[in-house]
């Protein structure tokens, strides 16, 4: 955090209550559901603690949404961030993640949501092919591990015609960063560590909001607050 935030911005982390998943097993939607609801109390707590924007720290956003709905605090989806971002620094992007088929399935879902499919190349999503349990064991000891995965998938994205890469795992991001690795080798497309961009995006909306008096969210449409009671 220190090599990309402002002196004088904090980040606190809440997690949400242990026991819902495992790494022993694939992905589960209704596992997920379960995961929403700790994340968005844990966002809510955080407005009450006097927290100026919160980030939800896994690509796929879960809770986003739905949290924007109830806070009047910036709520940042990294993965969300990352794509629109990509989308200012070249024409197509690609996004390489951990290996599991059913996240690299949420995400393309993900993609077309966000309106972003014709500004993604085909087969967008590309895994890892270092599995779960070692990426969060022996990869964190060893993290040139994780870096010469990412960029192995990096380089087949570009060569597919991906002017920018995403890394688009919370648990895979911060090893390039500060491992130095920012860029694609030898093709000039940049490599975006989805957590650094979810913590500038974070900075630059609440920025915005003290100092040109914005509103944190939009209530004009799908963010409308319910009521109160």
């Amino acid at each position: 955090f220190p090599k990309v935030l402002r002196p004088g911005t904090e980040v606190a982390f809440k997690s949400v209550e242990p026991g819902l998943e495992s790494l022993a097993i694939s992905s589960s939607a209704y596992f997920d559901l379960l995961n929403k609801k700790e994340i968005i109390e844990k966002i809510m707590e955080a407005e009450k603690e006097g927290f100026d924007a919160a980030l939800v720290g896994c690509f796929e956003d879960p809770g986003v949404r739905e949290a924007r709905e109830i806070v009047n605090i910036p709520v940042i989806g990294i993965g969300e961030a990352s794509m629109l971002l990509a989308c200012m620094l070249g024409h197509r992007f690609g996004v390489v993640t951990a290996n599991d088929h059913k996240v690299a399935t949420a995400l393309e879902v993900m993609i077309s949501l966000l309106g972003l499919r014709d500004r993604a190349i085909t087969n967008p999503v590309r895994t890892i092919s270092m599995a779960n349990r070692d990426v969060f064991t022996r990869g964190f000891q060893e993290p040139h591990l994780i870096v010469s995965a990412i960029l192995d998938k990096a380089k087949g994205c570009v060569a597919d015609g991906a002017e920018v890469v995403i890394i688009g795992c919370a648990g895979l991001g911060p090893h390039c960063t500060l491992s130095g690795m920012t860029m694609v080798e030898d093709t000039g497309a940049p490599l975006l560590d989805c957590v650094t961009i979810g913590l500038k995006a974070a900075e630059a909306i609440v920025d915005l909001k003290d100092r040109l008096g914005w509103p944190p969210i939009s209530r004009a449409g799908i963010y409308a607050m319910p009521r109160e009671k």
